[in-house]
């Protein structure tokens, strides 16, 4: 324990802190009871209780609002993000090539603009894909035929490429419109939560538990709740932002990502319903809970996640004290470290804040989602990459007794391009046991590409492409017999199937 002589808690910073961590948990963790109601798989209409937290509930009203059609093109986010892409397309030519000086003068904007060539070729792709997507350029040259399908059709790779489930179609109506609205108001919010306290008050409370059984600093649980209530992304987002400022450690942060970035509740239920297991969801959600738990108090002791360098970034070093003095009172200590950070936080940290976030995900990050991801979706259709890949799982199935084991153990992969994918692939055709069981997989694999992913590998967090592959392996396969073992004695209880 530190010496140290107990922090002088302000008024001011104090009053900051309460008013700041009432607004963030309201907007990030309060979860507020709500009726989901629509049509399933099988046409029939449903109403089910279930909770929501009020950033959610914000942008399930907007949503419907911004698409207000019943075509794809209909949908206002989908001409925002090709707004966001082209610009950024343009700007980033406008960098390397004619250098100007607001660019070159702005810290901010040299950093997003001008990137590598890797990055620059990125934004190329993804202003091309989009471009197709939203103008239907399914045509080509000749180079671009293939050999006839299964139908005896002859398909284009530009059309593969517009596919609205295979191709980029599916990175335009499904992914990226979503995440157009999620960042158009959780940049300016992020700040609310992370800036003034909160993580700070709740790390010092908590820190002994999380730290024995994840070893993580508490204030990792503020990314666990707000994954949980928001989304895996904001999740990350939190975890590379502290990580950048001193209050992780490379390590700490890596397996926050890999093991605290939860799919939120509200998107779980969805993919619940997708995969038709509504009546089910409370149990089934449980049980993600609790092999999540698991897998967090087991990966971060494994290879690659054990190795990493338990370091500070070298240009902000160590900025995190969750540590109590000799004699001193955890809750004063909790409550005087938050208001000492609420108070040197201002109207304008946050303003700033959040336009910055604006930049990284609207110019830098979105090309980065539609390029990759498309380019992986596009390989697969061509080359069934993920039918090889899964061809082990295919077989742990099989001894796990689950129904359809060849057949679907392609879906125990797919989920590491987009989260969404694996209950598309799996449907409400499947056997019982198979959605149960490959549904809740494709929540506790929690590392997507087209969501984490690519978070995590835009940011100073060391973990490259390769270890985010093999945590993601190594959390299939530790979770893949847990899941099947709570999914069978659920059955054998009766409450389920």
């Amino acid at each position: 324990m530190s010496t140290k002589t107990d922090v002088t808690i302000s008024s001011k910073g104090k009053i900051k802190f309460m008013i700041g961590a009432i607004v963030g948990v309201l907007l990030f963790l309060a979860p507020i009871p709500i009726m989901n109601e629509g049509i399933d798989a099988y046409g029939v209409a449903y109403r089910v209780r279930g909770f929501n937290i009020p950033l959610g509930i914000l942008l399930d009203w907007i949503n419907p609002i911004l698409s207000y059609g019943e075509y794809d093109l209909q949908d206002v986010r989908v001409w925002l993000a090709y707004g966001f892409i082209v610009l950024s397309f343009l700007l980033t030519l406008l960098a390397w090539v004619i250098k100007p000086a607001f660019i070159m003068n702005n810290a901010k904007l040299k950093e997003v603009l001008l990137a590598s060539p890797l990055y620059a070729i990125t934004r190329f792709l993804a202003f091309v894909f989009f471009t197709m997507v939203i103008f239907n350029l399914d045509g080509g040259p000749a180079a671009f035929w293939m050999s006839p399908d299964a139908y005896g059709e002859v398909p284009t790779i530009a059309s593969i490429i517009i596919d609205r489930w295979d191709g980029a179609g599916l990175m335009v109506f499904e992914l990226i419109t979503g995440l157009t609205t999620i960042f158009l108001f959780l940049s300016f919010a992020i700040p609310i939560l992370t800036d003034f306290g909160l993580m700070e008050f709740i790390g010092v409370l908590i820190k002994k538990f999380v730290n024995k059984w994840f070893r993580l600093p508490g204030r990792a649980s503020v990314d666990l709740a707000a994954s949980w209530f928001g989304s895996s992304a904001i999740s990350v987002i939190i975890t590379r932002d502290q990580h950048e400022k001193g209050y992780y450690t490379g390590r700490e942060a890596a397996v926050i990502c890999a093991n605290f970035a939860f799919v939120s509740l509200p998107f779980s239920f969805v993919i619940a319903r997708t995969v038709g297991l509504t009546s089910d969801f409370a149990l089934w959600y449980l049980m993600i809970c609790i092999v999540c738990i698991i897998l967090g108090i087991i990966t971060p002791r494994m290879w690659p996640l054990k190795a990493l360098e338990d370091d500070y970034l070298p240009e902000v070093g160590k900025q995190i004290d969750e540590e109590v003095e000799t004699g001193g009172s955890r809750f004063k200590k909790a409550v005087g470290l938050a208001s000492e950070r609420a108070e040197k936080t201002t109207v304008m940290d946050v303003l700033k804040g959040g336009l910055n976030g604006w930049l990284t995900a609207f110019l830098d990050l979105f090309p980065v989602i539609m390029a990759w991801g498309t380019l992986a979706l596009v390989i697969n259709a061509i080359i069934p990459i993920f039918n090889w890949l899964a061809w082990p799982f295919g077989i742990l199935l099989d001894i796990l007794n689950v129904p359809g084991a060849a057949d679907y153990a392609a879906i125990t992969v797919v989920g590491f391009i987009d989260m969404f994918l694996p209950a598309v692939f799996l449907g409400t055709n499947a056997p019982f046991e198979t959605r149960f069981i490959l549904g809740a997989l494709s929540i506790v694999q929690i590392i997507y590409m087209a969501e984490t992913g690519i978070l995590i590998l835009k940011s100073k967090i060391p973990l490259g492409f390769g270890k985010i592959f093999i945590v993601f392996i190594t959390r299939t396969v530790l979770a893949l017999p847990l899941i099947a073992w709570l999914t069978y004695i659920l059955i054998s209880l009766g409450w389920i199937g």
